[in-house]
């Protein structure tokens, strides 16, 4: 046989065993489910790239099982893979892929785990072609905007579109509820309704939260509507739960931007009434209780100093106090309660406090020493009112408006020049 007869019967063979796997494709598939009942993953991997490797690319079948077997592995990623390579191929979208879409999402959630956010913000938006009605991928690329890209219209528009997709998900899978008597059925709907729901209100929560942090940025004109917006979404999500403390927390808190301090307290007192109740059902354990609740007695403090209830304001942040002991915010806010009644002694020993506390940033420290000077400074007691205003810029040198306070101090103490390099500092600063 000549050489050219030779190579001539290689591609003549090869290309009959090409053929020949085209054409059992189905026998392949057909093993491969026989391989998925008796747990044996890997032959079926193996057996579905080798008919991949050898033409057989273009059969939605193989990539669908091949996906099934690595979803079985938790090999997220790679079943990701194949089960996008499926979908293209499955026009007809007979092999019901969508119900797949977790695999995208637990993929996601890996990869962004790893530090790849590109990656898993391309898995997502693959789950979203896979599974166009599940809310969990924009759910996720809403906090991808928000934590990573400080993009707050992009995150909200994420988190919209995710609570459409929730109601509309809740509302199929109730008549499916509906028209099922089946109780493994009416187990396994029922359980997924309850998900889904969380998933609503999770959206609407973040929702409300965007809009309430863009009305913070907002122009005075704009910042009632951006309000009000936030707290219809927050009102929906109550009409759903209406038990939810984290979504009265943020309604009461969405009422003291607006300045309606006794609408703010009315729901905090709701919210404690609820909070009550996990308790007595066990749905709450005592110290998270314990601290959602303290930090609601600082909100109602604030809103009593608003509404100059100094000494109400007081025993709401002692409560606090009570509750979760000497903790920055809650002494902090006390000290200023004080401080507004000038009760300058005994805010001044709570400052003594808060920075006996450990682990403060910077910022927390220079604020509770600007507030010993404060104190000070109403007493008359220039020299400490100096020395504690001199520790604050320690911690936030920056700080145009202590340099002022501080040529301001030196001058009462007839430390001028002192005085003069403290205000050219604050006008540099200024600069």
């Amino acid at each position: 046989m000549t050489e050219r007869n030779i190579y001539r019967k290689i591609i003549f063979t090869t290309v009959a065993i090409i053929s020949i796997l085209a054409a059992c494709s189905s026998p392949v598939v057909t093993g491969m489910k026989v391989h998925m009942q008796n747990y044996e993953y890997d032959d079926i991997i193996h057996l579905a790239d080798s008919v991949i490797a050898h033409g057989d690319s273009l059969n939605a079948e193989i990539w669908f099982w091949r996906a099934r077997a690595l979803t079985e592995q938790s090999q997220w990623y790679e079943a990701a893979g194949s089960f996008m390579r499926a979908h293209e191929l499955d026009t007809d979208g007979a092999l019901g892929i969508n119900e797949f879409w977790f695999v995208f999402f637990n993929s996601s959630a890996g990869t962004m785990n790893s530090g790849d956010i590109g990656t898993a913000v391309e898995l997502l938006n693959m789950g979203i072609q896979v599974a166009p009605e599940r809310p969990d991928f924009e759910l996720m690329l809403g906090d991808v905007e928000l934590k990573i890209n400080d993009d707050l219209p992009a995150a909200l528009e994420d988190f919209q579109n995710a609570s459409v997709k929730a109601e509309a998900l809740m509302e199929s899978i109730q008549e499916t509820i509906d028209d099922t008597s089946d109780p493994y059925a009416l187990d396994y709907y029922s359980e997924e309704l309850a998900q889904v729901t969380n998933l609503l209100i999770q959206s609407l929560y973040n929702s409300g939260s965007i809009l309430t942090m863009m009305a913070l940025d907002a122009t005075e004109e704009e910042m009632p509507e951006y309000l009000q917006q936030a707290k219809e979404v927050y009102n929906k999500a109550l009409s759903i739960d209406p038990t939810n403390v984290d979504m009265l927390d943020a309604l009461a808190g969405a009422y003291l931007l607006e300045g309606d301090y006794e609408s703010a307290i009315d729901i905090f007192d709701q919210a404690f009434i609820n909070i009550e109740i996990g308790l007595a059902e066990g749905w709450l354990e005592q110290e998270e209780a314990d601290e959602i609740m303290a930090n609601m007695l600082v909100s109602k403090g604030y809103a009593y100093i608003e509404m100059e209830d100094y000494q109400q304001s007081i025993i709401e942040l002692n409560t606090a106090r009570e509750l979760v002991g000497d903790d920055y915010i809650v002494l902090s806010t006390l000290a200023h309660a004080n401080f507004v009644m000038e009760n300058y002694d005994e805010a001044l020993s709570i400052l003594d406090s808060v920075i006996l506390i450990e682990g403060l940033t910077p910022d927390e420290l220079a604020n509770a020493y600007y507030t010993r000077y404060a104190c000070y400074n109403r007493k008359e007691m220039d020299s400490v009112a100096a020395e504690a205003l001199e520790t604050a810029l320690d911690f936030q040198p920056d700080n145009a408006n202590y340099w002022r306070y501080l040529a301001s101090t030196y001058s009462r103490l007839g430390r001028r020049n002192d005085a003069i390099r403290a205000m050219e500092k604050a006008e540099d600063l200024d600069q």
